[in-house]
């Protein structure tokens, strides 16, 4: 939409507020509000704090999805949550699904048939810093499994596994900071949220080896150099994207695709081998780990075009 701008006294100017953004905001008279100069931009931002959001559940006949409900109206940016039932027993239920995914939310009150859940943390850690902080967990995990598995020394799989419960915490802080509070860093909020959640699974399927192995019963199996290969080659994605995630790169995300390529079609030709299972284990999850880096290109690019200059066209 368009708006005059008014001269007022001199060197003053003014342009008036839409009137419907300023009723959904409650914007009143003598309020002060956000104006942020961005280049040929300006930007307004109501600054009010978000409205306290509640929900009510019940659980009594979710069974095991109780967790996923609960972790859902989190992410979702939920203050508080009346969790109704018919077994007092599933107090023990909320408590579990609770436990450490779900930053700052605490059981706050309790009864025959419900509890309450609240948000009790006062503010969310900025959600640039914790998305960081994903990435570079996720880098450990892979870098840490490729060196264990190489050497065989699959016992020690085990602590590296215990870092995907980390990286479910910070995903799922940033999901609820997404879904809350939107993101001043992002004009697009779809495509870093689908990331995010990839950056969630992702640490699942390097859980997932690392469960394989260090339950591994057989002591003599060694892995095929090439599978080994494979593995790091996937890594090695995964390590690019998170570069070219904070320098934009043409050229690394031309590897990516190249490297995906490769993978894809390496890993299609060793199943035609006689390999150990082991080795099957392991280009399963390669394969799955090369394309799902691969997936993170398309909604990078559109996050990444906010860096580059758009003209638009007016037609007459």
């Amino acid at each position: 939409m368009k708006r005059k701008v008014i001269q007022i006294a001199g060197s003053t100017q003014l342009v008036s507020l839409p009137r419907q953004w300023a009723k959904a905001h409650n914007i009143q008279r003598g309020q002060e509000i956000e104006v942020l100069a961005d280049g040929d931009k300006i930007v307004i931002s109501a600054n009010n704090t978000p409205p306290l959001e509640q929900a009510e559940v019940d659980i009594s006949t979710l069974g095991d999805m109780v967790p996923r409900f609960i972790h859902a109206l989190y992410k979702r940016g939920v203050d508080e949550v009346k969790v109704v039932f018919n077994d007092p027993n599933s107090i023990v239920t909320v408590q579990n699904a609770i436990g450490n995914e779900v930053v700052g939310f605490e059981i706050l009150e309790q009864g025959k048939n419900y509890c309450i859940i609240r948000y009790v943390s006062g503010t969310l850690e900025e959600f640039d810093s914790i998305l960081r902080r994903t990435f570079l967990l996720l880098l450990s995990m892979a870098e840490q499994s490729y060196e264990y598995l190489k050497t065989s020394n699959f016992r020690e799989l085990k602590n590296t596994a215990f870092l995907e419960e980390a990286n479910n915490r910070f995903t799922t802080i940033c999901r609820r900071n997404l879904n809350k509070n939107g993101s001043a860093t992002y004009s697009k909020i779809g495509p870093i949220y689908y990331i995010v959640e990839e950056l969630e699974k992702l640490a699942d399927q390097y859980k997932y080896i690392c469960q394989h192995f260090y339950n591994l019963n057989d002591k003599s199996i060694k892995l095929n150099a090439d599978a080994l290969n494979m593995f790091e080659k996937a890594n090695s994605m995964l390590r690019i994207f998170y570069e070219v995630f904070y320098k934009f790169n043409t050229d690394q995300l031309v590897l990516i695709k190249e490297l995906r390529t490769a993978v894809t079609e390496s890993v299609h030709k060793m199943f035609q081998k006689h390999l150990s299972y082991a080795d099957y284990w392991l280009l399963h999850h390669s394969i799955v780990i090369a394309n799902m880096v691969f997936c993170l290109v398309g909604p990078y690019i559109i996050l990444a075009t906010d860096n580059l200059n758009f003209k638009n066209k007016t037609t007459s």
